[in-house]
Formats: structure tokens, C-alpha cells, sequence
């Protein structure tokens, strides 16, 4: 291809649409030195040129006979292949109304006859290079979309590569010590492996899902979660730090110590709440002047609400930005993406998250997450205290109950007398009974427990003779309202037909309470 040849096919194309000849070859005298200009005289020809042609400009007359300006702009923006196409109207006309209607069908601009061909092009060479700026943009934003996919592939074939390491990191630690003989520091190392390997892939997956929350493709499997267990497991991954720096984490539910074996159930998905947790503890821990307490403060209200309370002070400058992505101060290795993520992650819980800092030394991080509701009387889950000797079937129940959002399992007691002490200061709405208990009989506990506040009692025994059989009749008597037998096959535990029948008769019996309490309180 000749260099002139190539010069011209650079050219930008200008389409003149007029129906007066004279018009055209003055504007194609103006233009043709600089572009490759093409012409017609007709309205539905002026429409097929830009259909095949493409041009970069059209310069098009309102007034023509058969289909006029106003009709070819229209059709031209309705029509896909040619909506991008600019255009300006030449006309006579010079009144607000026609160019308002031209800008309305999508005109970019007007320019009156008589022709100024100095102002022609001027108009044209400032359209035509907004046009040329805005395709590089087009096709620098592609390039950006590629790159970004290409990275987002990387990224994910990272995370699949990364976990088959992770496999061996995590399981080899446990068949080393299985082999043995191991001293007591071989054992405690091979358990940081195994921790740092958990760890990882914990990071991994996250970051997986992260992922998934910004593209808004995460799908969502909330359950009920003990968000005492999940402290419990972060305070002892951050022991180190802790003593290091002589911090201490307390934990309160509505201003007071938890009893034993009480639990704080919210509704979500356990890792997703475990890493913003993680994230918003280690902070507060990192922020902590030494000697210093972490306090956690869950309440059950209106919503589910977890306060992170350290005595440090968040500096004013990032306090607005302090959840959003990348936002970080005076750590050298931080990303600023802990904050961000437990943003996400609340989000995804239909909750919130905030910020108070102030100059007095203390900060506080608050989740709010919305209540776990039972059902429509209730308003709440219904809160169970199981009261059983052996701890895998204390367990066993725990795991059938739990697999119904709205029941929340408040508490295990394995004697009598831890019963009645959790069912006073627990207040269960349901408590599922042993029969047979080390201390005293489930017939005494019962008795003992509708002497303070009467509580409907499912007792939950093996009934393996006649004398523990009578035993649970007996203990009807004081108030106990239903009898389960124990399943005699472990897989009959969680076969689902046993767990469904419980789950049954704790909501009915749940039911029943309430409307007596409703009732008794409506009589009064």
C-alpha cells in the first residue's frame, strides 16, 4: 500500500446529509482536505450510508423533502449499529425550541447556514477529537476489564494451587504425632504447623469469598453460631500477643460475666463471622496500649449487637474511611483490608458495622446483626437448657436442635444441681431432661425448678427398666409436660425422624408457654 493510500484510510470519515448540491460542495471544499468525506442527498440514502459506512460524523440538515433531519437523527439512535454515531445539525433555522429538539434525539451540536467555514471547522475538529478521545478511553477501560479478568484467574488458579500444599502442612503434623514418641516442645511445635496451615487456607478461602461478596455472587447459608466459641478460639490463636503486651479480653453478655456453658447465638456463617471477628479483635488488640483490657459486650436486642471496646484511639484523619478498602494507619505491612472485609461481612448479614473513637482513649467497633427470630409469636429463638449426664448425648442433642435456625441452645448442665443453678440464671424457655443424673434424680430437679419459675420440661431418658420409666412419670406430676425415649441405635441420633420429633414437641410446647404467659398477662 502506497503511503497516500495509507494517509487516507487514516482519515476520519464526515457523512454530509443536505438536499441542496450547493451546500454539499462547499462543505466538501471546507472538509475533504482533512478527511474522507461522503455525501447524500437524500434522507433514506443518508440512513444506509451510516448503516454500511460507519462514519465518525455526520453533518446533517434539518429541512429536506420526504424523510427530513429530525427523522434520519431518530432512526440513526434507535438503530444499534449506528447510535454512536455523532451528529450535527447545519439548518437555516436559529430559534431555542429546534435545538433543543435536535439535542433531545441525540444531536451533539448545531451550526447555522450561512456556512462559516472557519467555524465549520472548528465545530468538526473538536467533535472529531472528543470522538477519538473517547474510543481510546473504550479501549483502555477493555484493556483495564481484561487485565482485571486475567488477574482474577490468577488469582483463583493461586488459590487452588495453594490449598494442595496446605493439605499436606495440615495433615502431616497429626500423623507424625500418631507415630510418636513425641516430647512435649516436638508436640507443641507440630501444633503450631498445623494452626499456621489452618490459618492459611482460612486466608485463602477468604479471600475467596471476598471475591464473591464485591461481584455479589456469594450465596449465603446462615445457621445458628455460638459467638462465645468463636472468641474463645481467637483469644487462644492470640496468646502470644496478649501476654507480650500483658492485654487481657473479657467477655459480657448485657454487663455481667456469661455463666458457665452459656452461649451467644446469633444467626450467620460460622467462618464468615469467625474472620470478622478475627480481624476486629486483632485490631483492637494491635491498637491496645499495653496493660490494657479488651472488653466484648454482646446483647441480645432489638438486633443482635457485639461491641469490640479497646483503649486506644483511632487517628482522626481515617476515621470516616476506616472500613473502606485499603484504608490503614501506621502499620507497615497492612493492607487495610481486615476493616473492609468485616464491612462485607455484615453487609452480607443484613447488618452493620460502625466506629466510635474519641480523644479519651477509647475506641469502639459495633455490629449490629438483625435478631434471630423463632417464628411469628415468638419474635425469637426459643432458648433451650438440655440437662444430661453423658456428654455425647448432651452433644447429640445439641446437634439435632441446632439444626433449626430458631432454636437456640442456651446451656448443658450434667448434674441436678447445675440445672437448677443455670435454670435460674439462664431462663430457659424449654429444658430437656435426664432422668437418671449423678447427683440427684431428674423427678427432684424438676420439682425444685417449678418451685421458682415453672419451665416446660421434655424429659429426654433411656427408660432401659421399669424403675427409670416410673421415674419420669413421676416426675410428670411435678410439672414435666412430655417423655422422649432416647434412640437405642447412635444412628438414629441424626437420622432426622427422632430430631424432628423433639424439635416438634419443644416448639409446640414453646407454643403453649407463651400463650399461657400472654394469656395470664392479658388477664391482669
Amino acid at each position: 500500500m502506497k503511503p497516500s493510500e495509507k494517509k487516507e484510510l487514516d482519515k476520519q470519515t464526515i457523512l454530509i446529509v443536505d438536499d441542496e448540491t450547493a451546500n454539499v460542495k462547499i462543505l466538501h471544499e471546507v472538509l475533504h482536505n482533512d478527511y474522507n468525506v461522503i455525501f447524500s442527498t437524500k434522507g433514506e440514502r443518508a440512513i444506509e450510508l451510516a448503516i454500511v459506512k460507519k462514519p465518525d460524523l455526520i453533518l446533517l440538515d434539518i429541512i429536506m423533502p420526504e424523510v427530513d433531519g429530525y427523522t434520519v437523527c431518530k432512526t440513526l439512535k434507535n438503530n444499534p449499529e449506528t447510535r454512536d454515531i455523532s451528529i450535527i445539525f447545519i439548518t437555516v433555522k436559529d430559534n431555542t425550541s429546534c435545538e433543543a429538539k435536535g439535542f433531545e434525539l441525540g444531536a451533539v451540536d448545531y451550526i447555522t447556514k450561512p456556512i462559516n467555514p472557519s467555524i465549520v471547522k472548528a465545530r468538526v475538529r473538536t467533535h472529531l477529537s472528543l470522538i477519538q478521545a473517547r474510543r481510546e478511553l473504550e479501549e483502555k477501560n477493555q484493556e483495564l476489564i481484561k487485565m482485571a479478568s486475567l488477574r482474577e484467574d490468577i488469582e483463583a488458579i493461586s488459590r487452588h494451587d495453594l490449598k494442595t500444599p496446605l493439605n499436606g502442612i495440615i495433615s502431616l503434623p497429626q500423623l507424625i504425632a500418631e507415630d510418636g514418641p513425641l516430647n512435649n516442645l516436638q508436640r507443641e511445635y507440630l501444633q503450631i504447623i498445623e494452626n499456621s496451615g489452618y490459618q492459611m487456607l482460612n486466608i485463602v478461602n477468604m479471600s475467596l469469598n471476598l471475591c464473591k461478596m464485591e461481584r455479589g455472587t456469594y450465596a449465603f447459608s446462615p445457621k445458628n453460631v455460638n459467638l462465645i466459641d468463636i472468641v474463645t478460639k481467637i483469644k487462644s490463636e492470640l496468646n502470644e500477643i496478649l501476654n507480650i503486651k500483658s492485654l487481657s479480653i473479657a467477655v459480657l453478655i448485657d454487663n455481667r460475666k456469661p455463666y458457665k456453658f452459656e452461649r451467644f447465638i446469633v444467626h450467620g456463617e460460622d467462618f464468615l463471622l469467625y474472620s470478622m471477628m478475627a480481624n476486629l479483635i486483632k485490631n483492637a488488640v494491635e491498637a491496645s496500649p499495653e496493660n490494657q483490657a479488651i472488653n466484648i459486650y454482646l446483647h441480645h436486642g432489638q438486633m443482635d449487637t457485639i461491641t469490640i471496646q479497646n483503649m486506644g484511639t483511632v487517628p482522626e484523619d481515617i476515621r470516616k474511611d476506616f472500613f473502606e478498602k485499603y484504608s490503614t494507619y501506621g502499620k507497615k505491612s497492612g493492607m487495610g483490608l481486615g476493616t473492609y472485609s468485616a464491612n462485607m461481612i455484615a453487609k452480607i448479614h443484613s447488618g452493620t458495622i460502625s466506629l466510635e473513637s474519641d480523644k479519651t482513649n477509647d475506641t469502639r467497633v459495633i455490629v449490629r446483626l438483625p435478631k434471630n427470630q423463632a417464628n411469628i409469636f415468638l419474635q425469637r429463638a426459643i432458648r433451650v437448657l438440655i440437662v444430661e449426664d453423658s456428654s455425647t448425648e448432651g452433644l447429640l442433642i445439641e446437634e439435632v436442635l441446632k439444626k433449626d435456625p430458631w432454636v437456640e441452645v442456651t446451656g448443658i448442665a450434667n448434674t441436678g444441681k447445675d440445672a437448677i443453678q443455670m435454670a435460674k440464671q439462664l431462663k430457659p424457655d424449654i429444658i430437656t431432661m435426664d432422668i437418671v443424673l449423678p447427683d440427684i434424680s431428674g423427678v427432684e430437679v424438676t420439682n425444685e425448678i417449678m418451685k421458682n419459675d415453672p419451665i416446660p420440661i421434655v424429659f429426654v431418658s433411656a427408660f432401659s427398666d421399669e424403675h427409670s420409666a416410673r421415674m419420669a412419670f413421676d416426675a410428670m406430676t411435678f410439672g414435666g409436660l412430655d417423655v422422649m425415649a432416647k434412640p437405642l441405635r447412635s444412628v438414629d441420633w441424626t437420622d432426622g425422624v427422632w430430631g424432628n420429633d423433639l424439635l416438634t414437641k419443644i416448639k409446640c410446647l414453646s407454643q403453649v408457654n407463651m400463650d399461657c404467659k400472654l394469656g395470664s398477662h392479658l388477664k391482669y
